[in-house]
């Protein structure tokens, strides 16, 4: 899946002359945490929340009318940051999430030719894992411990499917000891046949975040 299926369409911007008081209400009013701030349609900046706060407590020391005067005056074009992080419509949503967890930012604007067509949030992005892992839907979880880095994904899927149980999502996740975990998550409430199937492979199987059950390595 692309950034732009996930991403939210013209988003809410903002222009360099855009003064504080009205950001802040921006913010507050929609519910965002960060504005794109465009120029002539090009995206020359964004303001977040924490840039709202950090602006306002740097003129608290400023007294009466000079404080609210300073704070009225004050723009986007001032406040902003500059180098923004973005990733362009057509990018994996993988990448957007990758950006986001080694930046440590929680919205990347979505530009095409440097102009402004969308952006997408952490949240946007943990919406589509979470469907994508079928975590709405009320089936069986499954973690199958898999010792041998050679051994395939498919084995584990034709044993599960031929035991009858349908696989809703699959996911894999190597572990700091070289072993690979695989999480399954089917479209049934008795997982039972699939994990006496695997068992019966040799597999370590955790069943709905129980302990581990069955042999601990391949047979």
């Amino acid at each position: 899946m692309i950034v732009r299926d996930v991403m939210q369409a013209h988003p809410v911007s903002a222009t360099v002359e855009t003064r504080l008081p009205h950001l802040a209400r921006l913010l507050q009013r929609r519910g965002f945490r960060h504005v794109p701030i465009v120029d002539a349609g090009k995206l020359v900046g964004i303001v977040s929340d924490r840039d709202l706060k950090q602006a306002t407590a740097s003129v608290l020391t400023t007294e009466g009318h000079e404080r609210e005067r300073v704070l009225d005056e004050l723009t986007a074009g001032q406040i902003m940051t500059r180098r923004v992080v973005t990733v362009g419509p057509t990018d994996g949503v993988e990448e957007a999430a990758r950006l986001m967890a080694t930046r440590k930012i929680s919205a990347l604007p979505v530009t095409e030719d440097d102009r402004l067509v969308g952006i997408v949030t952490d949240t946007d992005v943990l919406e589509l894992f979470v469907r994508a892992l079928g975590v709405l839907e009320p089936p069986s979880r499954l973690d199958v411990v898999v010792s041998d880095p050679a051994a395939g994904l498919s084995e584990v899927v034709r044993l599960v499917e031929e035991s009858g149980s349908r696989i809703s999502s699959v996911m894999t996740l190597a572990s700091p000891t070289g072993e690979r975990e695989v999480a399954l998550r089917l479209a049934t409430i008795d997982p039972g046949p699939a994990v006496a199937a695997l068992e019966r492979r040799g597999y370590r199987v955790r069943q709905d975040g129980r302990g581990p059950r069955g042999s601990p390595s391949l047979s």
